[in-house]
């Protein structure tokens, strides 16, 4: 076992490597469009506000389209890749971050432009925006993934167990509107989560399990195992 925050991870087996790789080379192309999308929609939003033209408007309005839409084709991409379950709100923090973080460019870029700053400057000032926007959308899914499987392993809240160390893996409802998901390791202590049903779906939470899972490994309830 790890933490997301550093320390050792033992090997996963090959084959859950290639599969997983397999699954994300799907969605680079998407990633790529996001990326791609959002970074041209900045430098054209930033020529906008410092010097209108119809021609940076156009560019700007298609960058978002594009953006926008591979994100929402990014996101159903990585459903095949990874199961996860957030805090509740987590698209709604998220979001909220991105939009401030959006609203500091802009404020700095007018800043800029009202004291004719170089353009040196006002390029350190978009490659700066990019990188932080990426950071806090790391640092944003740390902090409020509560339950995540993929072909490597299992996460609970920061702790990582990779599938060979995992013996199986427990679902159960411990109060009104709430389940708490489990991984069982090998000679450790159990790992539990509690998170709300509300941001908790079964059938794809029994997907996941069918897909990410090596052979043997079950989700198991209260009750009775769940295939």
């Amino acid at each position: 076992m790890r933490n997301i925050d550093g320390g050792f991870l033992a090997t996963p087996d090959q084959a859950s490597l290639d599969r997983r790789e397999r699954d994300v080379r799907k969605g680079k192309l998407a990633l790529m469009l996001t990326v791609a999308g959002g970074f041209v929609a900045l430098i054209a939003g930033y020529n906008v506000l410092m010097e209108f033209s119809p021609v940076s408007l156009a560019v700007t309005l298609i960058a978002l389209a594009a953006a926008v839409g591979g994100g929402v084709l990014t996101k159903h991409l990585m459903r095949n890749v990874r199961f996860r379950v957030h805090k509740p709100n987590a698209g709604l923090i998220g979001a909220a971050k991105l939009t401030g973080l959006l609203v500091a460019f802009f404020a700095i870029a007018a800043l800029l432009g009202s004291i004719e700053a170089p353009g040196a400057l006002r390029v350190v000032l978009i490659a700066v925006g990019c990188g932080t926007i990426a950071y806090v959308r790391s640092l944003h899914d740390q902090q409020w993934v509560l339950f995540e499987l993929d072909a490597v392993g299992v996460r609970i809240e920061r702790t990582v167990v990779p599938w060979r160390d995992v013996t199986r893996l427990t679902t159960d409802p411990v109060g009104p509107g709430m389940t708490r998901l489990g991984a069982i390791p090998v000679n450790a202590a159990p790992l539990y989560v509690a998170v709300q049903d509300s941001e908790l779906d079964p059938r794809l939470l029994a997907e996941a399990v069918g897909r990410f899972a090596p052979q043997g490994i079950f989700l198991t309830g209260a009750q009775n195992p769940v295939n």
